[in-house]
């Protein structure tokens, strides 16, 4: 019972700060529009807000994926430099082509956290995934696919620890 009481409020308190983030309105009557708004969608939805079913794991997953940020923003800095030189010197290789590998992650939350960190490093795109943790990823040539088919693939191993589904990444 508890679980589902800080279930609901956790997800009206996102729900209502969200709201406010983006009316930008503070008169009472859009306050009460937003309160009545973040009510509803906490009531039809709080069972399904993977991320803060409970308190202590919600914590510690928010704390590793802060952590795993700056990861990620300097792995598609890298991307995107890729991308460039391959678009702007002739001796680059664009050799599409679409690879698949094992995840080894099973939470709906953490594969689609993965494949959106693959589908933001450009020159790569994630096209399918499946319910055991296989990806399927188009990627631009050889090179920008490659750490993706490591064994284990280090952004598959960073998204894991953010939901506890695997070991601290190095």
């Amino acid at each position: 019972m508890t679980s589902k009481i800080f279930s609901f409020t956790a997800t009206f308190v996102v729900m209502y700060l969200f709201w406010l983030l983006n009316s930008g309105a503070f008169e009472t009557f859009y306050l009460s529009l937003g309160a009545v708004s973040a009510l509803f969608v906490s009531y039809a939805f709080h069972s399904h807000f993977m991320l803060i079913k409970e308190g202590r794991s919600a914590a510690v997953s928010f704390i590793r994926f802060i952590g795993y940020l700056p990861w990620i923003v300097w792995q598609i800095a890298l991307a995107n430099w890729d991308v460039v030189k391959r678009v702007l010197s002739p001796d680059m290789p664009i050799d599409p082509r679409i690879i698949s590998f094992q995840s080894g992650l099973k939470s709906d939350l953490s594969m689609t956290t993965l494949a959106n960190s693959i589908t933001l490093t450009p020159g790569t795109i994630t096209i399918d995934v499946d319910r055991d943790g296989t990806f399927y990823v188009h990627s631009i040539a050889q090179e920008p696919a490659e750490s993706l088919l490591t064994t284990p693939c280090e952004m598959a191993t960073r998204v894991g620890y953010i939901f506890r589904e695997s070991g601290k990444w190095k």
